[in-house]
């Protein structure tokens, strides 16, 4: 294996999200989303770097998000880069529907991040939040598990799923609102 990982993998928890950074042909950095139970259970993205097709060199920690419900389902998990070099990451609302609506919380978000983990200035939020929602990119997703970037244009499409009737691919725009609730 390229790295075993005590991950919680109950209900729709574990590994989650997995990508390379824009320039791992030279840096070899590879980026995980994965729940934790340590310091209480939780969803971290960290980065490890890759010697061959092992990891080595340890874990970096980049955000430990806030501890999770006792539900186990509507943890996202999609994280890729954008053409703009920052790292964006799909957080579901961890089936606590209103925390998609409080832009001070990042459940139900698309987060965006710098590659070192820190937060982008120029996120929409930064300036009006405090802490991890400054990382809040867009709102009012109920779980965004998967999203694509367009070659080129950079242009984001978020897949989120739906409730009962519909699952949604949405426009990713800076500042957005889908609506869930």
């Amino acid at each position: 294996p390229f790295i075993t990982l005590p991950v919680d993998p109950n209900g729709e928890r574990g590994l989650i999200g997995v990508t390379l950074h824009p320039q791992f042909a030279s840096n070899g950095y590879v980026y995980l989303y994965f729940t934790t139970a340590e310091n209480g259970t939780h969803n971290r993205i960290s980065r490890f770097t890759a010697g061959g097709d092992v990891a080595t060199g340890g874990e970096t920690v980049l955000v430990d998000l806030p501890n999770l419900s006792s539900a186990q389902n509507h943890n996202g998990g999609g994280m890729q880069f954008g053409i703009d070099g920052r790292l964006y990451v799909g957080v579901g609302d961890n089936a606590q529907p209103a925390l998609a609506q409080d832009r001070g919380n990042v459940f139900g978000k698309m987060l965006r991040f710098n590659a070192d983990g820190s937060i982008p200035s120029d996120n929409p939020f930064y300036a009006t939040q405090s802490g991890l929602a400054r990382a809040v990119w867009a709102s009012g997703l109920r779980n965004p598990f998967s999203f694509t970037i367009q070659p080129g244009s950079g242009r984001l499409h978020v897949n989120d799923v739906g409730q009962d009737t519909w699952e949604e691919i949405n426009l990713g725009a800076a500042g957005a609102n889908y609506g869930w609730p």
